[in-house]
């Protein structure tokens, strides 16, 4: 821009400085532009081969975030030049003197005159005075030395040469990729101008498949079945401790691409660890492509979120994400008991009987309905169940023939998710539960949770039946005293007495009476039942007597004569419904009927086995006399002279003079003393055992003679005479002698033991008779002989007893000898009148024929 000295200036001069002007400002553009053009090319290239070289070995472009730092520096830089280089250059003022000074620099040869020119021609300027013609002279001079300036002297042209030598070797590069390869210089320029993130091509192509996990299903047919889980936005959500596998396929050439060798993955769980595995190629090339998986670490168990890369030749699969989360878990398991309707004898209102929190090996009453309520850990999204026969493995909840075609069963999980529950309808058998909870995203827990409820099945009852004071054979009018038990796990419905009377065929008493619906009998058949049903108490037992007599005067028997036959049986039945009835019978119990007579000889019969068991009994008891004899030969014989050794042996103590063979002969003594001692009292233990044995013999005769007694009463046989001799002469003084005398005999025993054992110890009064300080104060050996006397002259005692008793026994049979012949006397006496009768009539009959 011309300034005011231009007014007088020669118009060479003034053309001149206008000239140097332009140049200058043109000047500073070039240099400006050459210089942003170097760092925007520069900028280029460079991001460029960050990007794309690292792909040509196997590695990834330059992240998006990476490409933004890097264009915002070049255009930090870009406008750092435009400011620096131009705007503020091209905003600087250039005044004439300056311009005129800058040629004179360059050109010296002008000695000062074009500057003294351009000042001196600069108006106003006060204070100094020149003189027209010095000022005509400079002026003159000024434009003579102007035809020899050469601006060109002036620019240095090597800022300008070296940024040309940089941009047009960049700017040529650019240009013949853009002409090579258009489709990569537009992908480079997208790329870095941040308009596309369009992967570089590559001479491989991944895929990223997916994850492939096992499914936990609760029907164990899906077992082994896997399914294939797709990444969403690079993330995919995986159960804690599951063991998945990764799935890659890698493009062929079909699709114009190199299948690489081997995979790599890389990765780095949230913790910072970090590792590498091998992908495994798995199988050919199927659809023009070639399967990799992953099946190893850090997927086998997966125990934390990892971010996994794959690479493969020149491509890269970046930052698959797999997150674990925790799986769902049941915490608790609470189960609710409604007890069948033959177990529910008092009903109430609950919708339950039992509550309780499932265990190990509970189990429940067959036939009853459960519901299982599971607490979760987190919220569900829902339940698989399946529940099955434990034993033979068919599910429960379907119909027999589609037990293959609906294993599952209904969970109905709760409002919050954090709970669901489960019914069962009449379990009769022992089930098998598994359940698999999953949550709202379909994530399933990594094993079936298994419950086994275990069924307490509902057993039949049990019942049996004794009668007491009746055999095997019985009177027509004998009383049956019945006992009856009759038990069950849940109780007894009912319990029935019955019996069978079937009488001989042809006789008479077997014919029609009048029928009882409580008898059920059969006339047509010669049968006849009777039943009774008791009442139990809370034990199960029960009493109740059939009187045979009575039954016939009642007319619900017909009478039942000798030679028939009578069976009893129980029946017991529990309150079970679910599958028929649970019905017990107990044994049976055949009596023989049989007249008096008959009876009265079978008891006699009995009568003398008893007297051989007690003839026995005091064969024994005066054996046992015998041993108690002999035991106090020995007792006393090993006790005195034990004395007088003891005595000898501590005089030559006190001597002193004992010999070598002195000390001999006194062990083989002690030796030979210590087998006399385990001699007698083997004998004193086989007397106490001879003794025990006695005792229970004579108690069993005592309760068969209880026994016999009864039969007579129940029986009804008409001898009071002689139940009233039984009793008193035989019964009562043998009851007698078990009470009393061979207890203490038993207890005598034992004190010679004692006495026995006492002076092995010591030889002192140990063990003698309770209280009687005197007796203890007698040596061993007498002590020893009073304890025998006193046993023997108490078993004298039974014996003597027991000897009256059979001398009774002999009176009875000789009286039952003496009945017998009464007996007979009649029958043959009524005989002879029968026969008397029988020819009075026949004679009658031959008078009138």
């Amino acid at each position: 821009m011309p300034h005011s000295s231009a007014q007088t200036l020669p118009r060479s001069v003034a053309s001149l400085l206008a000239r140097l002007r332009h140049q200058v400002r043109r000047y500073i553009v070039w240099d400006s532009v050459l210089a942003i053009a170097v760092v925007v090319m520069a900028a280029f290239w460079i991001a460029f081969l960050i990007d794309y070289f690292p792909v040509r070995v196997g590695g990834s472009e330059m992240p998006r975030s990476a490409r933004l730092v890097f264009l915002v520096i070049t255009g930090v830089l870009a406008l750092g030049l435009v400011w620096r280089y131009l705007l503020s250059r091209l905003n600087r003022e250039l005044p004439d003197d300056s311009l005129a000074l800058l040629i004179e620099r360059h050109h010296p040869e002008i000695g000062g005159r074009l500057i003294t020119a351009v000042q001196l021609g600069e108006t106003p300027r006060s204070g100094d005075s020149y003189s027209p013609t010095f000022m005509r002279k400079v002026r003159q001079e000024a434009e003579r030395q102007v035809e020899q300036v050469d601006l060109e002297r002036v620019f240095r042209p090597e800022p300008i040469r070296h940024k040309v030598t940089i941009v047009v070797p960049l700017v040529l590069a650019a240009l013949i990729m853009a002409i090579a390869s258009p489709q990569t210089f537009g992908r480079a320029i997208g790329r870095l101008t941040l308009f596309s993130d369009s992967p570089w091509p590559r001479n491989a192509q991944l895929e990223m498949v997916g994850v492939e996990v096992p499914i936990i299903a609760a029907s164990e047919a899906d077992e082994g079945a896997t399914q294939l889980v797709a990444f969403e936005g690079n993330t995919v959500r995986l159960a804690r401790g599951s063991n998945a596998t990764l799935r890659v396929r890698a493009a062929g050439e079909d699709f114009g691409h190199q299948i690489p060798d081997l995979c790599t993955a890389t990765y780095v769980d949230d913790d910072g660890n970090r590792g590498q595995s091998n992908l495994r190629r798995v199988g050919r090339v199927i659809d023009g492509y070639q399967s990799f998986v992953l099946d190893g670490p850090p997927l086998t168990s997966l125990a934390d979120s990892v971010t996994i890369s794959i690479r493969g030749l020149d491509d890269r699969l970046n930052d698959y994400r797999i997150e674990a989360v925790e799986p769902p878990a049941i915490a608790k398991m609470q189960m609710q008991v409604r007890y069948p309707d033959y177990l529910r004898v008092f009903h109430n209102n609950a919708d339950f009987d039992q509550q309780l929190d499932y265990q190990a090996g509970v189990r429940i009453r067959e036939g009853s309905s459960l519901i299982l309520t599971g607490l979760a850990s987190s919220p569900l999204g829902g339940v698989d169940v399946v529940a099955s026969d434990a034993g033979s493995g068919a599910s429960i909840g379907t119909s027999e023939s589609a037990e293959a075609t609906s294993p599952t069963l209904d969970a109905k999980v709760a409002d919050d998710g954090m709970s669901f529950s489960l019914a069962l309808d009449d379990v009769r058998d022992a089930t098998s539960i598994r359940v698999v909870p999953r949550d709202a995203d379909g994530i399933s827990a990594q094993a079936a949770y298994r419950y086994f409820i275990g069924v307490v099945r509902d057993e039949a009852p049990e019942t049996s039946m004794r009668m007491s004071g009746i055999g095997s054979s019985i009177t027509p009018i004998a009383r049956l005293p019945i006992k009856a038990t009759a038990t069950d796990d849940y109780g007894i419905e009912s319990m029935s007495i019955s019996m069978l009377v079937r009488q001989q065929p042809g006789d008479a008493a077997a014919g029609p009476v009048a029928g009882n619906a409580e008898t059920g009998s059969d006339p047509n058949a010669g049968e006849q039942s009777y039943s009774v049903s008791p009442q139990l108490d809370r034990e199960g037992n029960t009493s109740v007597t059939i009187d045979l007599r009575d039954l016939v005067d009642n007319e619900v028997l017909r009478p039942v004569s000798p030679g028939a036959t009578v069976t009893l049986n129980t029946l017991a039945q529990d309150r079970f419904n679910l599958a028929g009835e649970h019905v017990a019978r107990g044994e049976l119990i055949r009596l023989q009927v049989v007249t008096p007579e008959t009876l009265l000889a079978t008891l006699e019969r009995r009568e003398l086995e008893f007297r051989s068991r007690l003839e026995q009994a005091i064969d024994e008891t005066r054996r046992l006399r015998q041993s108690l004899t002999a035991i106090e030969t020995e007792a006393v014989e090993l006790l005195a002279p034990a004395d007088n050794d003891d005595e000898s042996d501590s005089n030559d103590a006190a001597d002193g003079t004992q010999s070598g063979s002195d000390k001999s002969d006194n062990s083989t003594s002690e030796q030979e003393e210590f087998r006399s001692r385990q001699r007698v009292q083997l004998r004193i233990r086989q007397a106490e055992l001879q003794a025990a044995k006695t005792t229970d013999e004579l108690a069993g005769i005592v309760a068969g003679l209880d026994s016999l007694l009864l039969e007579m009463v129940n029986n009804r046989i008409d001898s009071v005479d002689r139940r009233e001799r039984l009793d008193e002469g035989v019964r009562t003084p043998l009851s007698d002698v078990v009470e009393e005398p061979f207890p203490n005999l038993r207890r005598q025993i034992v004190q010679l033991e004692r006495i026995l054992m006492a002076t092995q110890t010591d030889g002192s009064a140990e063990g003698g008779a309770a209280g009687d300080v005197a007796e203890n104060e007698l040596p061993a050996d007498q002590r020893m002989r009073s304890a025998v006397e006193t046993a023997v002259t108490t078993n004298d005692a039974i014996l003597l007893q027991l000897s009256a008793v059979l001398e009774k026994m002999l009176d009875l049979e000789s009286f039952n000898e003496i009945l017998d012949l009464m007996r007979g006397l009649i029958q043959d006496q009524e005989a002879l009148l029968d026969e008397t009768e029988e020819e009075q009539s026949k004679r009658v009959l031959d008078l009138f024929n």
